[in-house]
């Protein structure tokens, strides 16, 4: 991998085996260590990873920490993943969980929380599944490293706003515009998704037509950067998606 095709990604920093296999097996990662309040790992400003071991993953439902930890990554970034790492025969038999809680747990985070789930076998799939996310975001989709930690004692309009704010070019104020007029980060999406750049008849962008041309500060570049951003639309073409993976 070339120089400028190098990985960035941040630990926490109580992740010393992934630190150690990382620095064994994968000179093209460049890692940071730092004590994170959300996230074991931080890939850019829109994908951190939860990594739960299989006895940890069972041991975190029986006493709810699993669903408070997930539920403050999703409100901290948009595309939160979650590593089940060795799921397990050894698992399932020693835990003394019935095993239709452990399933229905997964179903909950998987389909109702809507956060990816990735099984690895072991630290090492891990360590790799971790490199191929980091790929696919830094280099396919160039999304900068960020890593973001909502406090503690936002309420709820305050974390809405800041899911906001991990849009490109918008801070406090515009992230405060947007859940005023649409109430929450969900349908400022849907707002984002369904203003048309308008375009003049040489191809250039003159302005924007849809839910967001009412508000003040919201032009054509914000929505041209963040459909990209969210939806994967190229910036010249407002109707191709880009397919390649």
């Amino acid at each position: 991998m070339k120089d400028n095709n190098i990985l960035k990604i941040i630990l926490d920093n109580r992740e010393l085996k992934l630190k150690e296999i990382f620095d064994e097996n994968f000179s093209s990662i460049n890692y940071e260590m730092e004590q994170l309040d959300i996230a074991d790992i931080v890939v850019s400003k829109n994908v951190a990873i939860e990594r739960k071991e299989g006895m940890d993953f069972v041991s975190s439902i029986m006493d709810n920490r699993l669903f408070e930890q997930l539920l403050r990554l999703k409100e901290t970034y948009p595309n939160p993943v979650l590593i089940l790492e060795g799921l397990n025969d050894d698992v399932f038999e020693n835990t003394g969980m019935n095993i239709k809680a452990i399933y229905g747990a997964l179903a909950f985070v998987s389909y109702k929380l809507n956060i990816s789930v990735i099984p690895t076998r072991n630290i090492n799939d891990t360590a790799i599944a971790i490199e191929r996310i980091a790929f696919r975001e830094q280099i396919k989709d160039e999304m900068p490293l960020l890593s973001r930690s909502a406090p503690k004692n936002l309420d709820l309009e305050g974390r809405r706003c800041f899911i906001l704010e991990g849009l490109l070019d918008i801070g406090p104020k515009k992230a405060q515009t947007l859940i005023e007029r649409f109430e929450t980060p969900f349908r400022a999406f849907e707002a984002i998704k369904f203003t048309k750049v308008l375009y003049t008849r040489t191809g250039n962008p003159k302005g924007i037509q849809g839910p967001l041309d009412s508000l003040k500060g919201f032009g054509w570049k914000f929505v041209q950067k963040n459909k990209k951003l969210l939806f994967n639309i190229d910036r010249d073409n407002p109707q191709k998606k880009i397919t390649e993976i």
